[in-house]
């Protein structure tokens, strides 16, 4: 009986491993019999990371500088150059990501050093080059 399971097991999971490799290779799906394409680009993703044995820093001034670095956030969003941004959680050494929307890496590394936290040493900014869908927009909720 477990020999029979087993075979059976095998017999599934080559069937599912030749439907798998049956799916189109490019960017394209079908979903309900009809064929549902990506557009794909090339954006930045931007992990902020703090800077180990980073001065203290009293609070009025860490203050201004989270100021300066939200302005810069949003800045960059209005400008059409960022299409995500937002903290971990967790406290650890990676504090958030920004999601950039430009032509080259040189361009994301100039956005992002303009940053205060980058600027005064708080955060440092490892950039990557990262696949994604066109068109990844996320719209900030409108204020009353």
């Amino acid at each position: 009986m477990k020999k029979d399971l087993c075979a059976l097991f095998v017999i599934l999971m080559l069937a599912f491993m030749n439907s798998v490799n049956a799916q189109p290779s490019n960017d394209s799906i079908e979903v309900s019999n009809e064929k549902v394409e990506w557009e794909m680009k090339i954006y930045y993703f931007v992990f902020l990371n703090a800077v180990k044995d980073r001065p203290v820093i009293d609070s009025v001034t860490a203050f201004e500088i989270q100021k300066g670095h939200m302005a810069n956030l949003e800045r960059m969003y209005y400008e059409g150059k960022s299409r995500l941004a937002g903290p971990f959680m967790d406290g650890g050494e990676m504090r958030g990501i920004v999601i950039l929307d430009v032509a080259t890496e040189e361009e994301a590394r100039e956005q992002i050093n303009r940053d205060p936290a980058i600027i005064n040493g708080r955060l440092e900014a490892v950039i990557k080059k990262w696949y994604g869908p066109a068109g990844l927009i996320v719209e900030p909720k409108a204020r009353k």
